[in-house]
């Protein structure tokens, strides 16, 4: 429970900035990672390296921030 609101920060102040997160599978997310990369959304170097999800055997997240 969170006893005072105003002190959550956002994870992007700059509401210019687009946050994508991709969880799944290690191949997945690589799969996804170069299929956006194909059609010109994002370049493959942009995104975060691959985090494990804790408690959550063989998924990771992976995280790309793009300003807009």
């Amino acid at each position: 429970m969170i006893d005072n609101p105003a002190s959550i920060q956002p994870i992007n102040p700059d509401p210019r900035i687009f946050t994508i997160l991709v969880i799944g599978t290690a191949d997945n997310i690589r799969a996804h990672i170069l299929r956006q990369h194909t059609l010109g959304v994002a370049e493959a170097g942009t995104w975060s390296k691959l985090i494990p999800v804790p408690n959550c055997p063989d998924k990771f997240m992976c995280v790309l921030n793009r300003m807009m």
